[in-house]
């Protein structure tokens, strides 16, 4: 005579089941995260290797996303000055209008911060060195994919960032301290965007969500969810290398991005 499974060992192994999906799916997640962020390590590096090959041919310069001087500054990688009604922080006349053969996208406005930056970045500097636009774009970043609005309005995943206010208001003064580091005070307002940089392993030119101390899990400001990974954010630093930054450490990068400014080491 055949036995058939009673109820109480259809939910015993229902409830097996259910166990190890608990234990089994966190694992599942966390892996495909890091495959992930190891992605977007490899994006970066290839960007970082670009820029690198652009110096050698533009007398060790990195690329300024258009604008006519060195660019030592954030540039926001969310303003899209192609919105309705987008402010336009910095205005460069000979882009405004232009448009490129083979670049998707409205013709350039002529505002140098924000997406157009980026934009330029993408098709214009560093495109012959890459030859794929897809590297602008990390698999975690919630907001940005490479669709076609996206790549033809330069909203992207990465962000320009080789100095902030905590390392540029030294010689002055101002509204912000000078983020004091182990080796001191490190001043990049006179350092340039370039091979000749002070500080060449140490500075950070490309990195991602996370960055700002009022973002990730190290903020004291509301805990603020915009970010791509969990554990912390990719860099890029001057010399091409790419790392993860933990949550906890904005005070000891180099440019300094802690939040708020009466929490910077003295």
């Amino acid at each position: 005579m055949r036995r058939a499974f009673t109820l109480i060992e259809l939910l015993v192994v229902i409830a097996i089941i259910a166990i190890l999906a608990a234990i089994l799916f966190p694992v599942f997640a966390q892996a495909r995260e890091q495959a992930r962020s190891i992605s977007c390590v490899s994006n970066l590096s290839q960007i970082g290797l670009a820029v690198h090959m652009y110096a050698e041919d533009y007398d060790e310069v990195f690329p300024m996303g258009g604008y006519t001087a060195q660019r030592n500054w954030e540039e926001n990688p969310d303003l899209n000055v192609y919105a309705a009604g987008a402010p336009c922080y910095d205005f460069n006349p000979a882009w405004k209008g232009v448009k490129l053969p083979g670049i998707p996208g409205p013709a350039f406005t002529g505002c140098e911060y924000g997406s157009e930056f980026y934009r330029i970045l993408m098709y214009v500097q560093l495109f012959p060195y890459i030859k794929n636009v897809q590297v602008w774009y990390c698999p975690s970043d919630k907001f940005y994919q490479p669709n076609p609005t996206n790549l033809g309005e330069g909203m992207q995943s990465y962000h320009y960032f080789p100095n902030w206010v905590y390392n540029n208001w030294c010689p002055s003064g101002g509204p912000f301290p000078c983020v004091k580091y182990s080796d001191g005070k490190r001043d990049l307002s006179g350092q340039p965007v370039s091979e000749l940089s002070d500080y060449y392993s140490q500075r950070i030119l490309f990195t991602e969500r996370g960055v700002f101390g009022w973002e990730g899990t190290d903020s004291i400001v509301g805990g603020n969810s915009n970010t791509n990974h969990p554990r912390g954010y990719n860099a890029m630093y001057f010399d091409s290398h790419v790392k993860m930054v933990p949550f906890g450490k904005k005070w000891t990068t180099t440019p300094a991005t802690g939040w708020p400014p009466n929490l910077a080491p003295q």
